[in-house]
């Protein structure tokens, strides 16, 4: 069989160099025919492709092809080389092989050159390389800004190719559309043109479809996503909620007092939305009477009114936003100034806090003094004045000191951390016809006291960790929280000192717990220490917390067997199964890893099945599995043993066996007959024969002694007993 194939394929070389010599020997002689054809891809197996005949000038019965079987010509084609007809094996595909080139021969020693091309036809569409695209507009683009994309490829060629693109969505032609130009190597330049200016504010996201198209009919199409984001720009200004604002204040109205509040509003984001208030002192209010909060927009008194010299003011208040060319825009505030009769009772204030600020500690007791009140009237020195306060929610109280002096002063205890601000109104009334009156609205502020504690989450944390984490390992991150402010809730943290110190490390400002040693599961399976919490008041308060760590075991121990080497002796033909030896290891870690398993080893990773010996994998006992013989076999055995762990870590112990012998074979003759001749002159003394006996069993075992058995004629010879002679 192998020599047929081998002949076969000689011969086929021999006809390919055959082929190849006639082909050097036409083309000199001129007698070379060119045979062109083609097919398109995609059609079915067994498509007729074309005729090696139709070029030649007579009739042929047979052709040779100068391809072999395992060329890629026959296995796309199949040439019938009786017929000369060619036609297809497989669907071709012009993507995968555009063409096939082979040389034919005649009987008669014609040549033909065959050129087949593959035609392309439409199937591939156009396929863009992702399906959406983001893309991002500033609103500020003119019309005709370009933003490019990447084109569609087409794995066809010619009119196959792509060919161009639209955008399904026909409302979107207001806004966009594509330009779309074909370089060489089809390689596309794709624009996307905005037609139109955008405004965010209007419209902030637009979703369209580009669908690419080829030349086929019908065609392929292939679409992407894109979707476009317009991007702020500060194209807008402020814009307030009132062309004007009116508003009153009375004359006596104290410094500091709310005057009126403008609110303006930008429809752009981020910074070019961000507004910042002022009056314009140029056009208003040159002797800075009012000041306004540039936040908040809130107009506040900073001079004293007078209703004779100047009872109403005009203010002009811009707004301005916080771009880069930042927008501005402006209104128009008329205060009215309120007459009131110039007699009615004043109102002062002395906060007697260290700063002078309206403020008061929580920590202040029931009696302390917070601000020193006092109350005059030019015109009504001889009469009494009433002064009231309302607000405070029974917080706070005021205690006459004097005729005209008040003391306001803490009624009930203050939490901070309940309610860190309070707006008191003190009312002053004379006692004149009508009378008159006067008021003042205090907002005091409560300051903190470091009077909370740090508090943690969780009382106790409980969390595992592997035994194998590196120095640095994060193992929990405990954070606590303090209701004070400022420094009194900036907290710190650390470990209180037990006996596993050492171990584990506290970031102080984030209270993120790791590892500082290595941990040993097998050492210490469980750790627990207290986390201090202390915040930055003077005298500072704290709270601990305790963290209990369960160290997780990993197989980082060895089986260790209680001996390396051992030795023993067992008698040969011991029962089979017997057990004589129990071999034992240990693994430190945790039963999950620490489990054993016992086999024979070669030395090696593979385990080794012994002929005599076998292991029992769970309890490390050694058994006879095979009748011993040791007069036929070694009669001392070396084995390996290896114990593994459900890990593959793994040790190993050398056991040593010898086999004692026992008295199980006979002394045998070699030869068992002897025949020998006697002269009847020979005489006494004249050795005969030496006979020999084996005995396959070792030391006294084997020993053998010889003697005549009784008989008629045993008293005629002697033996020796140790020689046999």
């Amino acid at each position: 069989m192998i020599e047929g194939v081998m002949g076969r394929r000689n011969a086929s070389f021999v006809l390919l160099q055959v082929l190849l010599l006639a082909l050097f020997c036409t083309q000199s002689l001129g007698q070379i025919s060119n045979l062109m054809l083609s097919v398109k891809e995609g059609l079915p197996a067994k498509t007729i492709v074309g005729d090696l005949g139709a070029v030649l000038s007579t009739p042929s019965t047979g052709f040779f092809i100068s391809e072999s079987r395992a060329s890629y010509v026959f296995r796309d084609l199949e040439i019938d080389a009786d017929t000369g007809i060619i036609s297809t094996v497989v669907v071709l595909d012009r993507e995968s092989r555009d063409k096939y080139e082979f040389v034919a021969a005649t009987l008669t020693g014609e040549m033909i050159r065959v050129r087949i091309e593959v035609e392309d036809v439409n199937d591939h569409s156009p396929v863009f390389p992702s399906k959406e695209v983001e893309l991002g507009i500033s609103e500020l683009s003119p019309p005709g800004s370009r933003f490019q994309l990447e084109g569609a490829t087409d794995q066809d060629e010619g009119g196959f190719s792509t060919q161009g693109y639209s955008i399904k969505e026909s409302e979107m032609g207001e806004l966009f559309h594509l330009d779309f130009r074909m370089g060489s190597e089809k390689l596309h330049s794709l624009d996307l043109v905005l037609n139109s200016k955008v405004d965010r504010e209007a419209h902030d996201f637009f979703t369209l479809t580009i669908e690419a198209f080829d030349g086929g009919i019908p065609a392929r199409t292939g679409t992407v996503q894109v979707n476009i984001r317009i991007l702020d720009e500060n194209d807008n200004p402020p814009v307030f909620n009132q062309s004007e604002y009116h508003t009153t204040v009375r004359e006596d109205a104290p410094i500091g007092s709310i005057v009126s509040q403008v609110l303006a509003s930008d429809s752009d984001l981020g910074d070019n939305s961000r507004i910042t208030y002022e009056i314009n002192r140029r056009q208003s209010d040159p002797n800075h009477i009012f000041s306004i909060n540039e936040t908040t927009g809130f107009i506040y008194l900073s001079k004293p009114l007078d209703f004779e010299t100047h009872p109403f003011h005009e203010l002009i208040v811009t707004a301005r936003d916080d771009g880069a060319q930042p927008e501005y825009s402006s209104t128009f505030v008329g205060v009215k100034v309120l007459n009131i009769n110039d007699n009615s009772p004043t109102i002062s204030v002395l906060f007697l806090s260290e700063t002078g600020e309206a403020d008061v500690s929580e920590a202040a007791a029931v009696g302390d003094y917070v601000a020193r009140i006092s109350v005059s009237d030019p015109d009504l020195e001889e009469h009494r004045i009433t002064v009231s306060l309302e607000g405070g929610d029974g917080k706070f109280t005021l205690k006459q000191t004097d005729d005209f002096l008040y003391a306001l002063c803490v009624n009930a205890e203050l939490d901070r951390e309940e309610r860190d601000l309070y707006e008191l109104r003190v009312q002053a009334s004379d006692f004149g016809t009508p009378p008159l009156s006067s008021e003042m609205l205090l907002l005091l502020k409560v300051s903190d006291a470091n009077d909370c504690h740090p508090v943690f989450e969780q009382d106790v944390y409980t969390v595992s960790i592997a035994e194998d984490a590196p120095l640095g390992s994060s193992l929990i991150h405990i954070p606590a929280r303090d209701d004070d402010e400022g420094i009194n809730s900036e907290i710190r943290y650390s470990i209180l000192k037990s006996q596993q110190d050492g171990l584990f490390s506290i970031d102080p400002n984030s209270g993120l717990v790791t590892t500082a040693a290595v941990l040993d599961r097998e050492t210490q399976m469980e750790v627990w220490f207290l986390v201090l919490a202390e915040d930055g008041g003077e005298p500072s308060l704290s709270s601990t917390a305790t963290v209990t760590v369960l160290v997780e075991d990993v197989n980082d121990n060895e089986p260790v067997f209680q001996q390396q080497l051992y030795n023993v002796s067992i008698p040969e033909h011991m029962d089979i199964g017997s057990c004589f030896l129990q071999v034992v290891a240990t693994d430190a870690d945790s039963p999950e890893f620490g489990a054993l398993f016992y086999s024979l080893s070669d030395g090696f990773v593979s385990q080794e099945k012994h002929l005599l010996f076998q292991i029992h994998p769970l309890t490390g006992e050694l058994c006879v599995s095979q009748d011993i013989d040791r007069d036929i076999g070694p009669t001392v055995h070396d084995i390996l043993i290896k114990a593994e762990d459900p890990g593959g870590l793994s040790a190993q112990a050398y056991v040593h066996i010898e086999i004692q012998d026992l008295n199980d074979n006979p002394p045998v003759f070699s030869p068992e007959e002897y025949t020998v001749s006697v002269s009847s002159h020979a005489p006494p003394g004249t050795e005969i024969v030496n006979v020999i006996a084996t005995d396959r069993d070792s030391g006294r075992f084997g020993q053998i002694t010889y003697k005549i058995h009784p008989g008629d004629m045993s008293s005629l010879f002697t033996l020796d007993k140790q020689t046999g002679r």
